[in-house]
């Protein structure tokens, strides 16, 4: 569960969200201003990838993401930072939310409205809160919690011997010595799997995992896959066996659709909370992230697309737009070249 909540955390923290306006003549993107600096500095001490890393956890782990907006003594908005959702209560009072939110320490309650916190809910039946992916799967998570406890305590205390070493009968003294002995040198620690000593002619007879057993490794397997799908992952972005052999080209296929399928409706969710907030983001104003990173083709299949844009005939590029998708300076400005002038057929 760690390992997805961090693989969607991390992805959404890679990815700039960028402010931009509308404009007549298309968008223009905001390198500065009041929103792209609370974008790219929400709080002192944190960035936008730590923003956004924690609220794509609180999002996956309690359905719900409060960001609460600081304002200095003139009411100006001068801090964003999230809220835990432990500590959010929400409810519908004269058709607007309403959050109270309690303090950690002293317990204090404050009620608050849109104007001071930004509500990023996922999937929900009601309208007003999101639900959480763990809640409702609580079965599986439970289940795969519950196999990690008993594979811990198989390996720390398991009754099973490894073996069984029978020794001549009628000499108890010898067989505590002789336990004494190989127990000191080859046991284990915590008592895990060691050697089972019986009266009888000296024999060893190994014991091998049962069937049970054997089934509960699968099962572990089967539960690791049951949570990367509750939280959309691909099973092989958490080190879980997808089943199928991976190669460049699905591997390259299922990064896509993770993109597509698993972060992406969480980036969307984001994007039009932040930009739907009129103390953020004005009339004309919107914020997006920037997936090209993450949708980056191989360097061929770029040029390839790249050289279709800058066709003179059909391209819809310039080189000067390439070249800033590929994270590049503009070119810089050529010397005019005087063109020879034809005068009488003699060149001047």
């Amino acid at each position: 569960m760690y390992a997805c909540v961090r693989c969607l955390a991390d992805a959404a923290a890679s990815v700039p969200l960028v402010a931009y306006r509308r404009t007549e003549r298309g968008r223009q993107r905001l390198y500065s201003g009041r929103l792209p600096d609370l974008l790219q500095r929400p709080s002192p001490g944190a960035t936008q990838a730590n923003l956004i890393a924690q609220l794509l956890a609180h999002l996956n782990l309690h359905g719900n993401g409060y960001i609460g907006k600081f304002r200095n003594a003139d009411g100006r908005i001068e801090q964003l930072s999230m809220l835990h959702p432990d500590r959010v209560e929400v409810e519908l009072v004269k058709g607007a939310p309403r959050y109270t939110v309690s303090d950690a320490k002293t317990g204090h309650q404050t009620k608050h409205g849109p104007e001071d916190i930004v509500h990023v809910k996922a999937m929900g039946t009601d309208g007003l809160v999101g639900l959480s992916p763990i809640a409702q799967c609580r079965l599986a998570v439970s289940l795969s919690k519950g196999m990690g406890e008993y594979a811990e305590a198989f390996i720390r205390n398991g009754v099973r011997p490894s073996g069984i070493l029978r020794l001549p009968s009628g000499n108890p003294e010898q067989m505590r010595f002789t336990e004494d002995v190989v127990l000191g040198k080859h046991a284990g620690a915590h008592n895990a799997h060691k050697i089972a000593i019986v009266r009888g002619d000296v024999e060893w007879t190994a014991l091998s995992v049962s069937a049970e057993d054997a089934q509960f490794v699968e099962q572990r397997r089967l539960s690791t896959a049951e949570i990367a799908r509750i939280f959309r992952i691909p099973p092989w972005m958490i080190g879980a066996s997808s089943g199928d052999s991976m190669t460049y080209s699905n591997v390259e296929q299922q990064a896509l659709a993770f993109v597509t399928h698993s972060l992406r409706p969480w980036l969307v969710l984001i994007e039009q909370a932040v930009s739907a907030d009129p103390d953020l983001c004005s009339a004309n104003q919107y914020v997006e992230f920037l997936l090209d990173a993450l949708l980056r083709a191989d360097s061929a299949t770029r040029a390839d697309v790249y050289t279709k844009a800058l066709d003179p005939i059909t391209g819809w590029m310039s080189r000067d737009e390439v070249r800033r998708l590929e994270n590049l300076e503009p070119e810089a400005a050529q010397p005019s070249v005087p063109q020879p002038q034809f005068n009488g057929g003699l060149v001047t």
